[in-house]
């Protein structure tokens, strides 16, 4: 992402500020592209749309006329052209998430061995690339938002350091065989903190069911019923039981950073229960915070960095 182009006046002011909102300009692209990409959609699929994004317009397409191109008999042309004219600037990124799920899905390249396969092959590949062109509009006007990697969402940019943070935790949790479902939670809480309306107490929630998998089978491998908060307390209760390698060797400076940050996580939670008062959900940025947090501790216990002494 680095490597995108951006005016002069960005390089020399240093300003490398993503938009969060879209401009005049590439609501006329998106505009274009919807109408191009409705037009490889299922049909049935494409009618959904209307009742997925809520649209109070009058969106319906005209009839066909016997003056309109003949490509205009397909009523997914119609169809495509209404929505990509009706939707207002604000509602046009959710229309493109929904175009998005509803495209044929990205297939493996595989080389063709017989000439059937090879004419498929070949069919396919003279249609146009509507994920491509699509991130090129978002690269171009350096939009906040990006195709995530399976290619049916929009998802906020992350900097390098998360990715590699992310990617580095996955591996280690891979090699942990008492890890429980921690990648699929730390994942989950990624893309819940990261998706066109991010999920904040989501996020948060499966950033800290990411530590309590890693974390069990050392901590308190004997309870079936552990949390963070119990954890917590079986930490703090026999520290001496534990080890760390971070801070000073030889000292219980380690491992007091991990039940620091452990504590923080657990407590920083305001969703995790209801009560007389109303509850205060947790804000994009505390989520956030929580889920950077969450990838250190899991990629710690996943590691071996934190161990529980014999």
């Amino acid at each position: 992402m680095s490597g995108l182009w951006q005016p002069l006046s960005a390089r020399q002011s240093g300003n490398q500020q993503w938009n969060e909102r879209v401009s005049p300009a590439l609501a006329a692209e998106l505009r274009e592209w919807i109408f191009r990409a409705g037009q490889d959609v299922d049909r049935s699929d494409l009618e959904r749309v209307p009742v997925l994004l809520g649209l109070r317009q009058d969106w319906e397409p005209e009839p066909y006329d016997e003056s309109d191109p003949p490509s205009w008999r397909d009523r997914r042309v119609r169809v495509s052209h209404a929505l990509a004219h009706v939707v207002p600037d604000r509602a046009l990124l959710d229309l493109v998430d929904a175009f998005l799920g509803l495209l044929p899905a990205r297939s493996p390249e595989r080389k063709a061995t017989d000439p059937m396969s090879r004419f498929f092959a070949a069919m396919a590949a003279m249609k146009p690339d509507h994920r491509k062109i699509l991130q090129q509009h978002l690269d171009d006007a350096r939009l906040v938002y990006v195709i995530s990697e399976d290619g049916c969402r929009l998802v906020r940019r992350t900097d390098p350091a998360s990715e590699l943070a992310l990617r580095d935790a996955s591996s280690a949790l891979e090699q942990m065989p008492a890890s429980g479902s921690a990648v699929d939670f730390l994942r989950s809480a990624w893309t819940a903190i990261s998706g066109l309306h991010s999920d904040a107490p989501r996020a948060y929630s499966d950033a800290i069911k990411a530590v309590e998998a890693a974390a069990h089978s050392i901590v308190q491998p004997n309870n079936a019923k552990a949390t963070l908060g119990t954890m917590l307390g079986e930490l703090r209760s026999v520290p001496h039981r534990f080890t760390a390698d971070i801070g000073q060797p030889g000292t219980a400076a380690g491992i007091e950073a991990v039940v620091a940050m452990m504590d923080v996580l657990w407590k920083g939670q305001t969703s995790r229960h209801g009560g007389q008062r109303p509850t205060v959900l947790e804000t994009a940025a505390q989520a956030r915070a929580a889920v950077h947090l969450a990838t250190t501790l899991v990629t710690w216990f996943a590691a071996g960095v934190v161990q529980r002494q014999p």
